[in-house]
C-alpha cells in the first residue's frame, strides 16, 4: 500500500483520510434527514400557510418568516466567538442538537390541543418554538461547518455535500407528497391538527438526524504553537473590525450576501399569491414542496459538479442568476391564469423547483467561499459574522408581507428580482478563491 508521505507526517490528514468514508456516511446522513424534516415544516409553503390561517394577515406572516430566519442568523457571531476558542467542537455541537429539535414535538402539542379554541396563544407557542429551534440549530451550524472543513479535503466537499443533498431531495419529494396528502380535505385530521401531525413528523425526522450527527469523527486539534496562549473572548470580539473593514473581499462578500438575501422578500407570499389570487387549493402546497425539493436534487448536482470543478465563486453566480427566475414567473402567473388556467400550475411547479434551486444552494457558496479563503484559525469566526450581518435579511419577508398589504404580489415580486439582479452584478468584483495568488496583498 502507497502512503502519501504528506499524510504521514501530519496526524489530522492521516486520520482525515483513514475517517472519511465514515463521515462522508454520517455527515452526509444528518444533512438528508435534515432536508427531509424540513419538508414537514416548509418555510416557504406549509408555515406561511399555517400563519396566515391563525392570523389571516400577510404582514404578520412575512414578520414571523423574518424572526424565524432572525433567530438562526443573529447568535451566529457570538456562538463563532466561543466555537473559535474551543479544541473540540463536537461536543456543543452535538448537545445543542439534543437540546433544540425536541422543541418541534413541544409545538406539535400545542397545535393539536389549543389550534382550535386559542389561535393566538398557538400563533404565540408557534413563535416561540421556531424562534428556540431556530437559535439551537445556529449553535450547532458553526462548528458542523468548521468541522466539516476539517474532515473532508478542499476538493472533497462539494461532492459529499452535493450527494447528501441529492439522496436528501429525493426522500424529501416523497416528504411533499406527505403534506399533499395531509393537507387534503379528505384526510381524517383537519385543521389544525393536520398540521400538528406535520410538526412531530419533523421531529420525528431531526431526531434521527441527530444520531448521525453524533456519529461523526471529530479530527483532532491543531496544536496551538508553544507559549501561545488561547485568545480571550474580549480578544476575539475586538479582532472582529479588523476581520471585516480590514478584509477587503470578505467586506464584498457580505454585502453581495446581504444585498442577495433581499432576494427572498416575496418567498413567503408566492403560496399565498397562489392560493389568494390563483385558485389554488391549501393541499397543492404539497406539490409545491415536492417541485421546491426536487429544485433542491438539481441544486445538489449543480454543487457537485460546479463547486469542485470552478470553486464557489462560479456556483454562487449561477445561484444569483436562478433568484431572479421565480419572481420573474411569478409576475407571469397572472397574466397566463387569463390566457391559459390550466398552465399556471405548470408555470408555478416551474417556479417552485426554481426556488428550490436558489434556495437549496443559497448559503452553500458563500460558506464554501470562506472554507477555502479564511484562515483556519479565524473560520468560525468569518462564518459567524457574515451570518450574523445577514440577519438583517430577517426583515425582507415583513418588506414583503408590506409591499403586498399596501401595493400588490407583484410589487413583492419585481423588489425580489431586482435584488437577486443587483446581487449577481456585485458579485463579479469578487476574487476567485482558486485563483487568488497572494491574499496576503488582497488583505492589505
Amino acid at each position: 500500500m502507497t502512503v502519501n508521505p504528506e499524510t504521514a507526517r501530519d496526524p489530522i490528514a492521516r486520520f482525515r483520510e483513514a475517517n472519511l468514508a465514515w463521515n462522508s456516511w454520517a455527515l452526509g446522513t444528518d444533512m438528508a434527514l435534515f432536508q427531509v424534516g424540513m419538508s414537514f415544516m416548509n418555510a416557504t409553503t406549509v408555515i406561511p400557510t399555517f400563519i396566515a390561517a391563525l392570523a389571516g394577515s400577510e404582514v404578520v406572516v412575512g414578520l414571523v418568516s423574518g424572526l424565524t430566519s432572525g433567530a438562526w442568523l443573529l447568535p451566529q457571531l457570538a456562538v463563532a466567538s466561543a466555537v473559535s476558542r474551543l479544541r473540540r467542537k463536537k461536543p456543543l455541537m452535538v448537545g445543542a442538537a439534543w437540546v433544540g429539535r425536541p422543541i418541534l414535538l413541544v409545538l406539535a402539542a400545542a397545535i393539536w390541543f389549543l389550534g382550535d379554541s386559542h389561535p393566538m396563544a398557538t400563533l404565540a407557542a408557534t413563535l416561540f418554538c421556531l424562534t428556540v429551534f431556530w437559535v439551537v440549530d445556529a449553535i450547532v451550524t458553526t462548528p458542523w461547518f468548521d468541522l466539516l472543513a476539517r474532515a473532508f479535503p478542499q476538493r472533497g466537499r462539494g461532492r459529499v455535500l452535493g450527494t447528501a443533498q441529492i439522496v436528501g431531495g429525493v426522500a424529501a419529494i416523497g416528504g411533499g407528497m406527505v403534506v399533499r396528502k395531509v393537507l387534503s380535505e379528505e384526510f381524517a385530521l383537519g385543521y389544525p391538527r393536520n398540521f400538528a401531525l406535520l410538526f412531530a413528523l419533523a421531529f420525528a425526522v431531526f431526531v434521527i438526524s441527530a444520531v448521525a450527527l453524533s456519529l461523526i469523527r471529530e479530527p483532532p486539534p491543531e496544536e496551538a504553537p508553544s507559549g501561545r496562549q488561547v485568545p480571550s473572548m474580549r480578544a476575539v470580539l475586538g479582532s472582529l473590525p479588523t476581520i471585516l473593514f480590514g478584509d477587503r473581499p470578505f467586506l464584498k462578500l457580505v454585502i453581495v450576501r446581504i444585498v442577495g438575501g433581499y432576494a427572498t422578500v416575496a418567498s413567503a407570499f408566492y403560496v399565498l399569491n397562489a392560493t389568494t389570487n390563483l385558485g389554488f387549493a391549501t393541499e397543492d402546497t404539497g406539490l409545491f414542496i415536492s417541485a421546491q425539493v426536487l429544485g433542491g436534487v438539481a441544486a445538489g448536482l449543480l454543487q457537485g459538479t460546479v463547486q469542485d470543478r470552478s470553486g464557489p465563486l462560479a456556483y454562487l453566480r449561477i445561484v444569483l442568476g436562478l433568484a431572479i427566475v421565480p419572481p420573474a414567473l411569478a409576475i407571469a402567473s397572472a397574466p397566463l391564469a387569463a390566457l391559459w388556467p390550466d398552465g399556471v400550475l405548470y408555470l408555478y411547479l416551474l417556479l417552485y423547483f426554481g426556488l428550490g434551486i436558489h434556495m437549496g444552494s443559497f448559503s452553500w457558496p458563500y460558506l464554501n467561499w470562506i472554507l477555502e479563503y479564511a484562515p483556519d484559525t479565524q473560520r468560525p469566526l468569518y462564518i459567524g459574522l457574515i451570518n450574523t450581518l445577514a440577519a438583517t435579511v430577517m426583515l425582507a419577508p415583513a418588506l414583503g408581507g408590506w409591499l403586498v398589504r399596501n401595493y400588490s404580489y407583484p410589487a413583492a415580486f419585481l423588489v425580489a428580482a431586482g435584488c437577486g439582479g443587483l446581487a449577481l452584478l456585485l458579485s463579479l468584483s469578487l476574487p476567485n478563491t482558486r485563483g487568488v495568488a497572494d491574499r496576503g496583498a488582497e488583505r492589505a
